[in-house]
């Protein structure tokens, strides 16, 4: 069974959603997740030979970078080369799906950055013939590498979020609902919803603060206890 298409809906300013929308359909996900991958491949390649010397160090004294069996910034190197290796793993996969046979366009890409870029556009083009495991599989592999990315501490992105226990997504259903923390793991305020919808598709839904939400999770209640 294809999943169903969806409308792409109208975003803030800052890109967060309006109560009970999805943020972007399935193949916008990944077209999003395949661009800002591109996005830190510069990043990563300047961080992959400074090694980390954030390392924790006494009074008095100098950080040395940790032990790390390879030169450089170990994260950074790891981060890059998954990139690397997932994005003609995915565009591999995407093309076989689509009937691609070796030898031919199924054939492996070299290893520069404007091959990886090319796969990365290529997943993006093929996206829409996966089916709904392929295509979960396809989202959740790009998100690992994100995060990978976003965890390097010289870029540091990595947000951290709370889970928001005992109450379901008012758009959804589902119980992901998490809080952002700021810098002191402080609750922000913003909360998101990381949960999947029925097809599969990540949910996204998200609200600015707690004051923004409490309506849909009443009305949420209201509809379970009138069904």
């Amino acid at each position: 069974m294809s999943r169903p298409r969806r409308a792409s809906p109208s975003r803030t300013a800052c890109g967060v959603l309006t109560a009970g929308e999805t943020l972007t359909g399935p193949a916008d996900l990944v077209q999003e997740a395949c661009g800002l991958l591109a996005a830190y491949l510069p990043r990563l390649e300047r961080e992959a030979p400074v090694p980390d010397e954030t390392a924790f160090a006494a009074p008095g004294m100098t950080a040395r970078p940790p032990a790390a069996p390879l030169p450089g910034n170990a994260a950074a190197i790891y981060a890059l080369t998954s990139i690397h290796a997932t994005a003609r793993q995915l565009e591999g996969v995407l093309k076989y799906a689509a009937g691609a046979r070796r030898p031919g366009p199924l054939a492996v890409r070299g290893g520069s950055d404007a091959n990886t870029l090319g796969a990365l556009d290529a997943i993006t083009a093929l996206i829409g013939i996966a089916g709904d495991d392929l295509y979960r599989m396809v989202i959740t592999e790009l998100e690992q590498r994100l995060d990978e990315a976003r965890s390097v501490r010289a870029i540091d992105e990595a947000e951290q979020w709370r889970p928001v226990r005992s109450r379901a997504c008012p758009s959804c259903g589902c119980y992901f609902l998490r809080v952002l923390l700021d810098a002191a793991a402080r609750p922000t305020g913003r909360i998101a919803c990381f949960g999947h919808r029925e097809s599969g598709a990540p949910c996204r839904a998200a609200w600015p603060g707690l004051a923004d939400i409490i309506p849909d999770l009443a009305r949420a209640e209201t509809a379970d206890m009138e069904g």
